[in-house]
């Protein structure tokens, strides 16, 4: 007996001296399956037709596909599916900008009279003239944005006019407009998103490297090994260009008449994950030259090398990006070189609804990212919460315990209980509510999105009921219909 006993104490002592470790997860190959999850329930809600999505974490790289390109057609797309990649690129004209001031052959403020033939006395204001820093920032100051006949040849581009004919407008024409447009704004200060600047840039590197600017461009994609990565009505096999829709019709490629600094790339999305890495492995100096950042405004606008969508974050810390919108793809690229990170983003489809799914689900998984190595709890368990949500609240329960590999946010559990409620389910829709408030006792939206619940429930409940007594009750009419404005919404 005393044998037991001492075994006993031993093995007792023994397990409880051990520390209480948190489980070891794979915390990457967990994010994974939140894009999975946040990819599936974007396609769900049928405004987009495909995804192609990669994320960068710490040197790790996740990629995959979503849908089907054609609906129907059970064509999801691939490594080797074409995308057109629309104003992203533009950074690529940036790059070869940022490489040209590193050896000398151009400088930031040299104006860009010095590499044009002929009259353009008209190319500044009040003395001021337009350098090559506004070409790159979008400040050249021109009183039309677009010269007049560029802007007709766009728009038939648009509208898929050239789809299958040859441009009738080069950038000598663009050369010609330039001696009549007026600039009537200082460059340099103010931002007017443009076309006319990154086509300038293409041909001030022409006149310095005395090369066309597409074996200018070439160079660079084959020094960072981007086989897959043309111009458009360049030498590849258009057919693995992806199909893309535009409010669900097959919508025109966005061709570029000039020089292509503006638009007119395609490329795949392993070529847009090595340009990416390139963005955050590389020590060459083009990286840390062409993200210096140029130009910054009062609302808030920040440019590099036509690169844009600059800050730094209280969490990740510098950040950079550029998205790329044409007649029937929508494209991202976001980098954060503090936090090693990196999100790219595609889709085939364009439309109003689909460009809100696009925007929620891009700066979606940027907010996981951002959070890395921490998951989000919700996001993994919304199905249990929103269709059996006792049991869902009591796993999230257990599941924050873990403060080392999960954490949920107000804003998480707030679109959770909204579902409910527009669902129909206010039972468990309450339940949420005051599970966002016990977890997040201090924030506002929680005592305010329950104010609202209770406004919109029970109040709509007793107005109703009031006009079943008296259908005359005006002043109830009048708050159902302001309750149901609010609900709807």
């Amino acid at each position: 007996m005393k044998f037991k006993a001492i075994l006993l104490f031993f093995i007792v002592t023994t397990f409880s001296c051990k520390p209480n470790k948190e489980e070891q997860i794979d915390t990457f190959k967990e994010i994974t399956k939140l894009v999975d999850i946040y990819a599936n329930q974007t396609l769900e809600k049928n405004n987009i037709n495909s995804l192609a999505f990669a994320i960068y974490k710490d040197e790790e790289i996740y990629k995959n596909y979503y849908g089907e390109i054609d609906k129907g057609a059970n064509n999801t797309p691939d490594d080797n599916t074409l995308y057109e990649i629309a104003s992203i690129t533009k950074v690529f004209a940036g790059s070869l900008a940022a490489k040209a001031v590193l050896e000398n052959k151009i400088t930031l403020n040299d104006d860009i009279r010095k590499y044009l033939i002929g009259d353009y006395t008209n190319l500044e204001f009040e003395g001021t003239p337009i350098t090559i820093k506004n070409l790159l920032t979008h400040t050249i100051g021109l009183k039309n944005k677009t010269p007049k006949r560029l802007k007709e040849v766009t728009d038939s581009v648009n509208k898929g006019y050239f789809e299958n004919k040859p441009f009738t407008y080069t950038i000598n024409h663009l050369l010609e407009e330039l001696k009549t447009v007026t600039v009537n704004k200082k460059p340099g200060t103010v931002y007017a998103y443009n076309s006319v600047g990154p086509e300038l840039v293409a041909y001030i590197l022409e006149q310095v490297y005395q090369k066309p600017y597409s074996i200018l461009l070439q160079a660079f994609l084959d020094e960072l090994n981007m086989k897959n990565t043309y111009l458009l009505d360049s030498n590849f096999d258009d057919n693995r260009v992806v199909n893309s829709y535009n409010n669900g019709k097959l919508a025109p490629l966005n061709k570029n008449p000039l020089l292509g600094a503006t638009a007119g790339l395609v490329t795949t999305l392993p070529d847009l994950i090595t340009f990416m890495k390139f963005q955050l492995e590389s020590d060459n100096p083009i990286v840390k030259e062409s993200v210096k950042q140029l130009f910054e405004d009062d609302d808030d606008n920040l440019v590099a090398y036509l690169w844009e969508g600059l800050g730094v974050g209280e969490e990740e810390g510098f950040y950079y990006s550029k998205t790329g919108t044409s007649s029937g793809v929508q494209s991202g690229l976001l980098l954060c070189p503090d936090s090693d990170y990196g999100l790219i983003l595609i889709m085939n489809s364009n439309s109003d609804a689909a460009l809100n799914n696009w925007e929620n689900l891009f700066y979606g998984i940027e907010n996981e990212l951002i959070k890395y190595p921490k998951l989000n709890s919700v996001a993994f368990l919304e199905n249990t919460l929103l269709h059996d949500t006792d049991n869902g609240i009591k796993k999230l329960k257990q599941q924050l315990k873990d403060t080392t590999n999960y954490y949920t946010n107000n804003d998480n559990l707030n679109a959770i209980a909204y579902q409910l409620l527009n669902n129909k389910k206010t039972e468990d829709a309450l339940k949420i509510f005051n599970l966002q408030l016990e977890l997040f006792p201090n924030h506002f939206n929680s005592y305010d999105s329950l104010g609202e619940f209770y406004f919109t429930t029970k109040a709509l409940f007793n107005y109703k009921k009031s006009l079943e007594f008296n259908p005359e009750n005006e002043n109830a009419k009048i708050f159902i219909q302001k309750i149901e404005e609010i609900t709807a919404k």
